[in-house]
C-alpha cells in the first residue's frame, strides 16, 4: 500500500516538473512576442496535451493548490497582468497560458524583484505630514511619514548640485507630494534650494528635478514661498491659476470651497494668471482671484496679516468670516458651518495656535456676537 502510494506520488511531481517545464517555454517566447502570436502557431493537439496536463496536474491537490496560488498573485499584484494575457489570446489557449503563468509564480524561479507599489491611500487618512513618491505621475512607491523633530528644517530634496549634466534624462522622473494634516506646518527644501512652508490642510506636488526650462509645482491650501533665483522661472500652479514667480518671498492660498486663489507679496516681483490675463504686484500687495465671478484684484496690504500663521499665532485684520472659519476649521481639524449671510463680514482678531477648539471657537462666537452650536462634533454658526 506504501509503495502504491509512493508511486503516485512520483508520477504527480513528475507531471507537475513537466507543467512547470512548459510554462517556463512559454513565459520565455511571451517575453518577445505577443500571447494572441503564441496561440496562433501552436497546433489543436499541442493544446490539448497542455490542458491534459493541466487537469492532471490539478489532481495533486486541487483546492489547497489554488489557494496558494490565489494567495500569491494577489501578493505579487499580479492581477492586471493575468488579465491581460486572458484577453490577449482566444479559448482553450489563453486558459492554457494564465493557468501556467499561475504556476510559474507558485514556483518563482529565476523571478525578478519588481519595485513595490504602494495602492493609493485616501488623504483623509492621514494624521501626519506624510511624503508620498509616485512615479511618472501616478505610480506610488512609497508613502513616508516626515521626522516631526525637527520642522523647522523640514524635508530636503537632495541637490544635484552645480552641473546640469548628471541629469539622467533616459531615467523617469520621481514626484514628491507632501500632504500635511490638521495641526501641523512643515517646510518643504526643493531641488533648487526653494523653501516652502506649508500650513495645515495644504498639499504640495513637485519633481525631484527640475529638468525642463521651467521650475513647476502644484499646490492647494497655504503656504509661504522663498524662492530663490534663478534663469529658470519658478511657476506654482493652483487650480485654473498659475503664479509666475521672479525670485521672491510670498504667501499664497488657494482654496476651491471658497473659490478664492490669492497672493500677498512680501519681497520680489510676481504676476498671476487667470482668465488668460496676468497680473503682476509689487511688495506689500495682494492678487486675489475669486472664481464666482471670474475677477482679477489687486490691493495694498500689509503682509503681516496675512503670514502671522507661520508663527504661533493666528491674525486677522478686516478679515472675512469665512476665511477665519476656514483656518480655524483647518487647523483644529474640525468642522465649521456659517449660516447663510455671514460669510462676507469681516472682523479684526487674534488667537493663539496653542489654544483648544473650544476655546477659539467660545472666543470667535462672543466677537461676531452670534450663538455657536455643538452637534456631533462639528460647529455650526447662526
Amino acid at each position: 500500500m506504501r509503495k502504491r502510494e509512493n508511486d503516485i506520488e512520483k508520477k504527480d511531481l513528475e507531471m507537475a516538473e513537466e507543467a512547470i517545464k512548459q510554462s517556463e517555454n512559454i513565459k520565455e517566447g511571451l517575453a518577445f512576442r505577443e500571447v494572441g502570436e503564441i496561440g496562433e502557431k501552436m497546433s489543436s493537439g499541442k493544446v490539448e496535451e497542455m490542458v491534459e496536463s493541466v487537469h492532471e496536474v490539478s489532481k495533486i491537490d486541487k483546492k489547497e493548490s489554488v489557494k496558494r496560488m490565489l494567495t500569491e498573485i494577489k501578493r505579487r499584484g499580479r492581477k492586471k497582468r493575468m488579465v491581460r494575457v486572458w484577453w490577449s489570446a482566444g479559448g482553450s489557449v489563453a486558459a492554457v497560458i494564465l493557468v501556467f503563468f499561475t504556476l510559474t509564480q507558485w514556483f518563482p524561479w529565476g523571478e525578478k524583484p519588481e519595485e513595490k507599489k504602494i495602492p493609493t491611500i485616501a488623504l483623509t487618512e492621514i494624521k501626519v505630514p506624510t511624503l508620498i513618491t509616485m512615479e511618472n505621475d501616478h505610480d506610488i512607491l512609497s508613502l513616508e511619514t516626515l521626522d516631526l523633530k525637527d520642522a523647522k528644517v523640514g524635508y530636503i530634496v537632495k541637490e544635484l548640485g552645480q552641473s546640469e549634466e548628471i541629469i539622467d534624462a533616459e531615467k523617469p522622473i520621481r514626484y514628491n507630494r507632501v500632504v500635511i494634516p490638521a495641526g501641523f506646518t512643515y517646510k518643504v527644501k526643493l531641488a533648487d534650494s526653494s523653501v516652502v512652508t506649508l500650513n495645515a490642510g495644504s498639499e504640495l506636488r513637485f519633481p525631484n528635478e527640475f529638468r525642463d526650462s521651467l521650475r513647476e509645482v502644484e499646490f492647494s491650501g497655504e503656504a509661504y514661498f522663498e524662492v530663490k533665483k534663478s534663469g529658470k522661472p519658478f511657476v506654482v500652479k493652483a487650480g485654473n491659476t498659475r503664479v509666475r514667480v521672479y525670485g521672491t518671498r510670498f504667501n499664497l492660498f488657494y482654496c476651491e470651497k471658497l473659490a478664492l486663489s490669492e497672493a500677498v507679496l512680501v519681497e520680489g516681483s510676481i504676476g498671476m494668471t487667470a482668465n488668460g490675463k496676468e497680473t503682476k504686484i509689487t511688495p506689500n500687495q495682494r492678487v486675489f482671484y475669486s472664481m464666482k465671478d471670474s475677477l482679477v484684484r489687486a490691493e495694498n496690504v500689509d503682509p503681516a496679516d496675512y503670514v502671522g500663521w507661520l508663527g504661533n499665532s493666528f491674525k486677522y485684520n478686516g478679515a472675512r468670516l469665512d476665511k477665519i472659519v476656514f483656518d480655524i476649521a483647518q487647523w483644529y481639524g474640525v468642522e465649521i458651518q456659517l449660516a447663510p449671510g455671514l460669510e462676507k463680514q469681516t472682523f479684526s482678531l487674534e488667537f493663539d495656535k496653542s489654544s483648544t477648539v473650544e476655546w477659539v471657537v467660545r472666543a470667535l462666537g462672543l466677537i461676531i456676537d452670534k450663538p455657536i452650536k455643538t452637534e456631533g462634533g462639528a460647529y455650526y454658526i447662526e
